[in-house]
């Protein structure tokens, strides 16, 4: 009996330290502004042990990059609570476009990529530093498209991964012109800017380019 129970409690136990050294360095960021702390720094804010650090990530970088996919994970997850509490369309894809575009702008995407921008930024490379935050943001698209095909079965699946596609690389376009254009600075003026071009996305995605009938 011991030997059945003992490997679902080291199960519990590493999960418990990953979650512990994943809340440990999304304090210190937020704490510091940047991802400004060492190895021993983090171990000992998680109350875990250094190598225990190294037992779940291969770097100090893994240890970021993964608390930024948490913070997009989070948004994801805020997507799906959105959708989930609005009423199924029609199966169509004017009525499937229209629940991905209303939750996008219900969503608080200013603060998420704000964040990542603190956390991800190169002050020797912005260009780097915009694609990083992008590459973290656009990793969403394959759950986005399976969660939205779940809510058109009408549709094919290829339609559906095409359009939520089109529209989170487009977010990820908006991602750049927002950091270019505002520092990523979270005010009224640069909230506005950010609707803007999310608007101008949506227009943009909605018409097409085809040549007026």
């Amino acid at each position: 009996m011991i030997q059945d129970i003992a490997p679902d409690r080291r199960a519990e136990l590493k999960a418990r330290h990953r979650q512990a050294i994943l809340n440990a360095a999304d304090s210190l960021i937020r704490e510091r502004g940047k991802p400004r702390f060492s190895v021993d720094e983090l171990a000992k804010r998680a109350d875990v042990a250094r190598r225990t650090v190294f037992n779940h990530f291969s770097s100090l970088d893994d240890v970021i990059m993964t608390t930024c996919t948490r913070v997009v994970s989070d948004a994801v997850e805020e997507f799906r609570a959105t959708t989930a509490a609005m009423p199924v369309g029609d199966g169509s894809r004017v009525a499937l476009f229209d629940e991905i575009t209303a939750t996008l702008r219900n969503m608080d995407l200013p603060t998420v990529v704000a964040y990542l921008w603190r956390v991800l930024s190169d002050e020797d490379n912005a260009g780097k530093s915009q694609m990083a935050v992008q590459d973290v943001f656009t990793r969403t698209t394959e759950q986005l498209s399976a969660e939205m095909a779940q809510r058109s079965r009408e549709l094919d699946e290829f339609e559906v991964a095409v359009m939520v596609t089109s529209l989170m690389n487009g977010i990820a376009v908006v991602c750049r012109y927002w950091m270019v254009q505002t520092g990523a600075e979270l005010t009224e003026a640069s909230r506005k800017v950010w609707d803007d071009l999310l608007d101008r996305l949506i227009t943009s995605v909605r018409a097409g380019y085809a040549p007026p009938a």
